[in-house]
């Protein structure tokens, strides 16, 4: 745990302590480089998705996330429709709701659903242009559209920017969402062919993380943190801390920034780990790494090794790692996540040095 007058580290995870005001100037704030060892316990306290009751049989969970009443909401996809599942703090669903359609409170194009402090779920569609608000009971409170989309309008999805390729979290302690958006989309119409053809171009950018509020019957979006270089390509973690701030990393070195309320940044915390480049040593390293991992997972057998089968085996998979290319720096912060208690807990590169890419599912995904 970090406070302001003593930073242990640990191995893998630093823990950020933070008091709840915001801060009135830029501070940095210079971890040690040691790393301590920190002792984690995980007591299991219950165990879903393993079939012996027939809500359990889940397909693809997207997203979990809890409510202040300890309440897990789970969004489940399966064949490209999304279900919510709300289970209490003993294990024991509470309710399932949701199903394709297109009428209120079915989805068209949702994927993610996220838990409210005050046991509410909001789902994210993208068919319909708007969020919609679940009660405690699974029931549809309301809709609050995208911003930008009027009453009554279905505009194309590339037309609405509030359906931009982005990551939604929740602020659990005002139950607003935050969105980051690290991919731009540009709209232009080329006016000398009959009739006008609309171009679309895609790329990284902005790198930002808005605010979503869903007061009214509209979604309004305010920018509260940007990163230091919007049209870079890379990792950019986010949460949000008490008194309306907010954390992120958004480089490859070890810094995590706090930004106040008005999007001024406040504390940074750095570590002055040396930064790590991939070159053909690095590159060759990486690849044996992960080529070892996988052969480990077929020699155990199991669930893992089944999954193989999906990316054609563990010949095919090797191929591919051994084909792809790595470039610019190694990152050296691989997750970031913030608690109820408003610390900040940071996953370092694994000891090894690389990222810890898993490629049974998806691979490579997060190595830049």
């Amino acid at each position: 745990m970090l406070n302001e007058s003593s930073y242990p580290v640990g191995v893998a995870l630093a823990a950020l302590a933070l008091a709840a005001g915001p801060a009135t100037a830029q501070e940095v704030v210079e971890l040690p480089l040691e790393d301590r060892i920190l002792d984690a316990s995980f007591p299991e306290v219950y165990r879903i998705g393993d079939g012996m009751r027939d809500w359990e049989l889940l397909t693809r969970v997207t997203s979990i996330g809890f409510d202040d009443r300890g309440n897990l909401h789970i969004g489940d996809w399966s064949g490209g429709d999304l279900s919510v599942l709300v289970v209490d703090a003993s294990g024991n669903l509470v309710v399932r709701f949701g199903q394709p359609g297109e009428g209120p409170g079915d989805f068209r194009n949702a994927t993610h659903a996220l838990a409210l402090p005050d046991g509410r779920t909001v789902v994210a569609d993208d068919g319909h242009l708007a969020y919609q608000l679940f009660n405690l009971e699974g029931g549809l409170e309301r809709w609050a559209r995208y911003p930008g989309v009027g009453p009554g309008e279905s505009p194309p999805l590339m037309y609405v920017r509030g359906a931009d390729p982005r990551l939604r979290k929740v602020d659990r302690w005002n139950g607003t969402l935050l969105a980051q958006v690290t991919t731009s989309r540009t709209l232009t119409t080329d006016s000398s062919t009959t009739p006008p053809r609309a171009n679309l171009e895609i790329g990284p950018g902005p790198r930002t993380v808005l605010r979503v509020s869903l007061d009214g019957d509209a979604a309004h979006e305010e920018q509260v943190a940007q990163a230091t270089n919007p049209r870079a390509v890379g990792v950019f973690f986010f949460g949000a801390l008490p008194g309306d701030r907010v954390a992120f990393a958004d480089t490859s070195t070890y810094v995590v920034s706090i930004a106040d309320p008005t999007g001024r940044t406040g504390h940074v915390f750095v570590r002055p780990l040396p930064p790590r480049v991939w070159d053909a040593g690095t590159a060759r390293e990486f690849k044996d790494y992960v080529k070892e991992s996988l052969a480990a997972a077929v020699a155990e057998g199991g669930h893992r090794a089944e999954m193989l089968g999906m990316f054609g085996g563990l010949e095919a998979l090797q191929q591919r790692i051994e084909e792809a290319e790595f470039d610019g720096p190694i990152p050296l912060i691989t997750e970031m996540e913030t608690t109820w208690e408003g610390n900040i807990w940071v996953l370092r590169i694994p000891t090894r040095g690389f990222p810890d890419v898993d490629m049974l599912e998806g691979a490579l995904a997060g190595v830049t």
